[in-house]
């Protein structure tokens, strides 16, 4: 409950989970409009509106990353780990803070942009379907909230904002695409795994499923938690 406390009474945390939401209803607009103009492949009225995801994830990634290292500016982190010594716990704790806060604003980001999509493209785009759109939401939540924990896992280790940034948005926007297109082992990377638990790709045989991709990624998530854990626990500060 104090790490939930402590990361809800951070300025940052509002004013970038503020500056997500609309950087992506910015984003889903300028999608819509390109799908009305048939500039894109896309036809899906709910795959136009997730298509912004693709970019403002990066928001939430930042999110993530800020508050796993805004302790170690001026050296509250001392304070920290005097109130709770046992730094797995702590670590923990402060991780599922994070999580607590990730699934809502995850949900609220991606609806925000389906819903602008709806709105834009109306009765042009092919209608949303019950059946598509719950597995939809749920699949891009699980996604967005398990690869910012997987960012905030790397600037535990890290304990600096530029580093983490750097790989997070290094791989995410230019490594793994690249990646992708070039070698069939992509498949078992965070990212490609991940993208299928929203955008099923069921004229791939090679591709996973949503709950392959889903535990895939939870695999790499819980990798990733461990061995921040770990490092955590054994340096000095």
């Amino acid at each position: 409950m104090a790490e939930l406390s402590k990361l809800c009474s951070l300025p940052v945390t509002w004013f970038t989970l503020g500056g997500t939401f609309i950087v992506n209803l910015m984003l889903a607009y300028a999608v819509s409009n390109a799908g009305l103009q048939g500039l894109t492949s896309i036809h899906s009225t709910l795959e136009i509106g997730l298509a912004s995801i693709s970019y403002s994830q990066a928001g939430l990634m930042i999110l993530g990353i800020l508050t796993a290292c805004s302790e170690y500016n001026g050296g509250q982190i001392r304070t920290t780990l005097t109130a709770m010594p046992r730094r797995g716990i702590q670590i923990f704790a402060a991780l599922f803070a994070l999580t607590v806060v990730l699934i809502p604003a995850a949900f609220v980001v991606s609806y925000s942009g389906v819903l602008l999509t709806q709105i834009v493209i109306g009765d042009a785009g092919a209608p949303i379907v019950w059946g598509d759109f719950v597995p939809a939401m749920l699949g891009v939540s699980a996604y967005l909230t398990l690869t910012v924990l997987i960012g905030a896992a790397i600037a535990v280790v890290l304990r600096r904002m530029l580093p983490g940034l750097a790989i997070m948005l290094g791989y995410y926007f230019i490594a793994g695409p690249l990646i992708r297109d070039q070698a069939a082992f992509a498949k078992y990377l965070p990212d490609t795994a991940g993208v299928v638990m929203w955008i099923p790709q069921p004229d791939d045989s090679s591709a996973f499923t949503p709950v392959q991709g889903g535990i895939l990624l939870g695999a790499w998530t819980l990798a990733a938690i461990l061995i921040a854990a770990a490092v955590y626990r054994k340096r000095d500060v």
